[in-house]
């Protein structure tokens, strides 16, 4: 017997313990693959079912993912000299302000007071020297600093790609052979290359046109004929006559052709 005090019985109370909740979540449903929308059996918490799940392990979700749409829109309507244009497509993108400025940072559309302008003989000389020379030299040369002259390639969208010589995918890719077949020539000291403005032997090196012609007539049959790009090869030999010559004809061609 129970005294009048004491609260009534409740035969259905059943405490929320760890393992009930546990219970709870494991419960499964059919759910649809986040990824390829394909109906499975899963719990409420799993997003992509068995056929994408494992294209998913051991990947962080990027929170704001930047395509080549919206890098297009960024140049289309970024300007830095605009207050508030990166608030603008910030909420246009719903993302906050700071994505906008740091991803037009990375794209080199932010613009800066420049305490020392760019003058049109800086540019000339970016223009001749840029891809030929490495940056140090020529911020050394316009006593600039190497960000302010990378920056102004950006503006000028100039590639700051090495062009002269060759490296040494380039020749793998013109003898038709491996790459440690052509670091074998160098060994023997059958190939010369130079270091790209220092002599450091860890700097990337290059070949040009004058060591591979002394190479080609002083090792004939070091590499098989056969493999060799033919194009590259024969305009080599010629240095250069055999493109000289087709843009020759090509020009001519356009000439005879009639007026429309």
């Amino acid at each position: 017997m129970t005294s009048g005090n004491e609260p009534p019985a409740i035969q259905d109370y059943q405490p929320h313990t760890p393992a009930r909740r546990r219970a709870k979540h494991s419960e499964k449903s059919e759910q649809s693959c986040k990824d390829c929308r394909t109906p499975f059996l899963g719990t409420a918490a799993a997003q992509y079912g068995p056929c994408c799940r494992w294209k998913q392990r051991g990947q962080v979700a990027k929170k704001y993912e930047w395509t080549a749409d919206r890098d297009q829109l960024l140049r289309t309507r970024y300007d830095g000299t605009i207050k508030g244009r990166a608030a603008d497509i910030a909420a246009l993108l719903g993302w906050p302000t700071w994505v906008i400025k740091r991803r037009a940072a990375e794209l080199g559309l932010t613009y800066h007071l420049d305490p020392n302008p760019w003058t049109k003989e800086e540019e000339a000389f970016l223009l001749e020297h840029v891809g030929s020379r490495l940056l140090p030299w020529i911020a050394r040369k316009l006593q600039r600093s190497v960000t302010s002259v990378k920056m102004k390639c950006r503006h000028m969208e100039l590639s700051l790609r090495y062009r002269e010589g060759y490296t040494l995918r380039e020749l793998e890719l013109c003898f038709g052979c491996d790459h440690r077949v052509i670091e074998g020539w160098v060994r023997e000291e059958k190939l010369h290359i130079r270091r790209r403005g220092t002599e450091r032997t860890h700097d990337a090196w290059y070949v040009t046109d004058t060591d591979l012609l002394r190479f080609i007539t002083e090792h004939p049959l070091a590499f098989p004929l056969r493999k060799v790009d033919q194009f590259w090869f024969m305009d080599l030999v010629t240095s250069g006559g055999l493109v000289r010559k087709a843009l020759q004809d090509a020009s001519q061609e356009d000439a005879n052709q009639p007026a429309a």
